[in-house]
């Protein structure tokens, strides 16, 4: 209906039919948005760039699957699995993990 009929539609309908998370007054918007980020800001940086990533990466086609990869390497090179690889490939061992 919406994609064929193109109709116009209230806010309050749209947050009835669970579209919207919330409706305030325009005067209100940027505090709301803004009250909404601070809570976001507050969790793990490294969850939010990944839920962003990954929310993107279907309508971002290869690119957005790339960006996903890589940010993914950049997390796990900073484990202590990535090092005990990066150790045990220069001393010339199997690796030990745990």
């Amino acid at each position: 209906e919406i994609w064929y009929l193109c109709r116009q539609y209230t806010a309050e309908q749209a947050m009835q039919w669970g579209l919207v998370n919330a409706v305030v007054e325009p005067d209100r918007l940027m505090d709301e948005a803004r009250a909404w980020a601070g809570e976001i800001l507050a969790k793990s940086p490294y969850a939010i760039r990944f839920l962003k990533h990954s929310f993107n990466a279907e309508h971002e086609g290869i690119a957005g699957i790339s960006q996903l990869a890589f940010d993914a390497l950049e997390i796990f090179v900073q484990t202590e699995e990535a090092q005990e690889g990066v150790n045990a490939f220069n001393e010339k061992r199997e690796p030990r993990f745990r």
